[in-house]
């Protein structure tokens, strides 16, 4: 199966919104599958634990939040990517576009719906495709059979979800985004967990966001002197 063409420049620069202040781990992430899988709704649902049913079609947004694991700060971004549409133009650029955004993030979320069998077929070279640009083993992946709500419009098995990540030797977890927030939080906070032993075993500690620090606040004994010492000198 060939991955389709996907629209362009969805990475976009990541949005700080960590204070300075704080030591945090950072983690980026990326959801990635066809479109209407309910990618985009899966990362409100987790950041802000509401469920919106409809979106329109996005053109890659960036979410940047900083979020409590296990007693961890981490400053999360989670890159939502656009759905692949079915006509293939240019597969040369669609594959440069996504590679970029695989060496941006340090895990992903592979989405399908239960009720799409197409849906999930396009994971398993989406899987290919990651460890082709992304060959470091460590990398986390979970693979995600959404629309868990829907049984009575089920394609795909709970057993077929299994296999395809047995074989892939990933994560896999079957979850209804519109009825079971803990679900999809399990999802999120198992990469962000995975994420950081990674970076704690690779760089030995917390890193600091890259963010511009505030400026120190003026010592106020130095103010005062300075102003005895103006007024010192108009007496004179």
């Amino acid at each position: 199966m060939r991955l389709s063409m996907m629209s362009q420049n969805y990475l976009l620069a990541p949005i700080q919104e960590c204070p300075s202040d704080y030591l945090v781990k950072e983690v980026k992430l990326a959801v990635l599958g066809t479109g209407s899988v309910g990618k985009s709704a899966m990362i409100v649902r987790y950041l802000t634990k509401r469920f919106i049913g409809d979106y329109e079609p996005n053109t890659g947004n960036l979410y940047s939040r900083l979020v409590h694991v296990e007693g961890d700060q981490i400053f999360l971004q989670i890159q939502d990517t656009p759905g692949y549409l079915e006509v293939q133009e240019d597969v040369a650029q669609m594959l440069d576009s996504l590679s970029r955004c695989l060496k941006w993030a340090d895990g992903f979320v592979l989405v399908y719906s239960i009720t799409d069998y197409h849906s999930y077929q396009f994971i398993r070279p989406l899987y290919q495709h990651i460890r082709k640009v992304c060959p470091d083993s460590k990398i986390p992946v979970v693979i995600v059979g959404n629309k868990g709500d829907l049984a009575h419009s089920r394609q795909v098995s709970v057993n077929e979800g299994l296999q395809l990540a047995n074989e892939l030797g990933s994560v896999f977890l079957e979850v209804s985004t519109s009825d079971n927030y803990q679900g999809v939080c399990d999802v999120f906070q198992y990469l962000c967990k995975e994420v950081s032993k990674t970076h704690s075993s690779g760089s030995g500690g917390k890193r600091r966001a890259s963010i511009i620090p505030r400026p120190k606040s003026p010592n106020m004994q130095d103010l005062k002197r300075r102003f005895k010492q103006a007024l010192s000198y108009k007496v004179k």
